[in-house]
């Protein structure tokens, strides 16, 4: 893996992981070590970015130049374009220069991540070349840790947010209305951002097979337990898991 190549011109998207860092894989934490320039994504100006605080703890990067771009905590998509533009814009500079380049995200690129809205526009102007690095999800170190298979034989497997966006750009605080018939067909059930609809959840599934939640999973803060009452009187963190496993 030591030999992998980067090339010039083209963008390379990191996943790395949720959290732990040796769980970078082998060809993002090369792929990374070979590039030039890091873009990262942070929520605020005052924000750390989660993926490179991961990154640091395995690659050296004081050679490397670190460009953070701003992508606001809001779901209100009018709001988020401009900043998206100008991340492309800032990418595209740097990658049209011949600067090896990589863009890293927490989890996977393709799985409710940043990136999805850069890869829209990298798709449609075709002005670069992107190779994407999968990356493990939160997800699926919770199954792990619960060590609990979360998909065999006929099992469905859903992976969802708890809540729908709403006008104001955030997320509301209530279970998305089609939680019930999603919840009939899945055998095992992924309810990703879940905290502030954690009451709501523990009500519909109790009972009912392997109830779990996680949060900040794969860190040094990670908490897992059963899903109980308890659990919706707690200031739960945005990075949220529930996994319900049916009987």
């Amino acid at each position: 893996m030591s030999g992998a190549q980067v090339i010039a011109g083209r963008l390379y998207c990191v996943g790395v992981g949720p959290g732990d860092p040796e769980l970078i894989t082998l060809k993002g934490k090369t792929v990374i070590e070979k590039c030039e320039v890091i873009f990262a994504p942070i929520k605020s100006i005052h924000s750390e970015s989660f993926a490179l605080e991961t990154v640091k703890k395995v690659v050296d990067i004081s050679g490397k130049e670190i460009v953070k771009l701003l992508f606001p905590m809001t779901t209100k998509e009018e709001k988020l374009i401009p900043y998206w533009q100008r991340a492309y814009e800032t990418i595209k500079d740097k990658v049209l220069s011949g600067i090896k380049s990589a863009f890293v995200v927490e989890g996977d690129p393709l799985i409710f991540s940043t990136f999805n809205s850069i890869l829209r526009i990298i798709k449609e102007k075709r002005e670069f070349d992107v190779e994407i690095i999968p990356g493990i999800s939160s997800f699926q170190l919770m199954g792990a840790k619960a060590k609990c298979p979360i998909a065999d034989g006929d099992d469905i497997l859903v992976v969802m947010p708890a809540s729908i966006k709403e006008r104001s750009g955030c997320r509301t605080a209530e279970l998305r209305e089609e939680f019930d018939d999603i919840f009939k067909i899945a055998s095992t059930l992924f309810i990703m951002k879940s905290g502030r609809v954690a009451d709501e959840i523990i009500k519909k599934v109790n009972g009912k097979g392997l109830a779990l939640f996680g949060e900040l999973v794969g860190t040094e803060n990670e908490f897992i337990t059963e899903l109980s009452p308890e659990i919706a009187k707690r200031e739960n963190h945005y990075f949220s898991i529930i996994m319900i496993k049916k009987k």
